[in-house]
């Protein structure tokens, strides 16, 4: 796609001398150039036409000079649209100011065509680089909003209604978890086993972000489902790490604390495969 470069100078002679220099890089199709004789026609086209790459604008000119321009231009936001300010040899005072402006960088006049050039193939890569970041900026953003939805769905897996249990008053609880990333591998659960036991579950699945969020999720139904239909703690852990071995991927593990007042297994690594 071409780089879109408007030229703003009162000189009529500059937009023959540009187009005449330039006509083969205009001719491939790698730079497009518009012209403006004054800032306040220049700002017009910008308003019209925000997709400018690079601004060429004298400082000085009737109706708006280029460093009204200049702050203008600034105002609208755009750190991928480049100015390029174009002064009298030695007027320095308003190089600096244009600089201090937010100015990309400056030539003087009378103007060396070669230095332009260099220029603005100096400001065209800045050019790149943004729009590359602003595209994968954009990219980024639905990725962004899938992981804000993985990480509400795997909080209403967990456990989050406190007191769970209002009936019974002779114990409390209370849980969160705060994934390292969006989502993230540990876990904890709880629930009632019969009438008068009630299972715990710390858990921690080795990784981090969405594989360790997947396996989270397969680990924790593996682990509740079977603990509501094994009254032994250890042959829960058995029986859960004979399944979870089977859906491993990349030797992915999952660090378990079972308890419940009767049987007790004090921790360990679900899928360490046995010989």
């Amino acid at each position: 796609m071409a780089i879109k470069i408007l030229s703003v100078d009162d000189e009529q002679d500059l937009e023959i001398l540009l187009t005449q220099y330039f006509r083969r890089k205009i001719k491939k199709g790698e730079y497009e150039f518009s012209f403006a004789h004054n800032g306040l026609e220049a700002l017009q086209m910008i308003l019209a036409n925000p997709d400018y790459d690079i601004i060429l604008s004298d400082i000085n000119m009737p109706e708006m000079d280029g460093l009204t321009l200049l702050t203008k231009i600034n105002e609208l936001r755009n750190p991928a649209m480049k100015c390029i300010m174009v002064s009298a040899y030695g007027d320095m005072e308003n190089i600096r100011i244009a600089m201090n402006r937010g100015a990309f960088d400056f030539t003087t006049k009378p103007i060396n065509l070669e230095d332009m050039e260099r220029t603005i193939e100096k400001a065209v890569e800045q050019i790149q680089f943004i729009k590359n970041a602003q595209q994968e900026h954009t990219q980024l953003k639905p990725i962004q909003s899938d992981l804000n939805v993985a990480r509400e769905i795997q909080q209403t897996i967990l456990p989050k209604k406190f007191p769970p249990y209002p009936e019974l008053t002779s114990f409390d609880i209370y849980a969160s978890m705060s994934a390292a990333k969006y989502v993230g591998g540990d876990f904890y659960d709880f629930f009632r086993i019969d009438n008068d036991r009630l299972g715990f579950v710390v858990a921690d699945v080795s990784g981090k972000g969405v594989p360790a969020a997947i396996f989270m999720a397969i680990s924790r139904t593996v682990v509740r489902a079977i603990a509501q239909t094994e009254n032994s703690a250890a042959k829960c852990m058995q029986r859960a790490n004979d399944i979870l071995c089977q859906e491993s991927v990349n030797d992915m593990f999952v660090t378990v604390f079972l308890w419940d007042p009767e049987y007790q297994y004090r921790g360990g690594d679900l899928l360490q495969r046995r010989a």
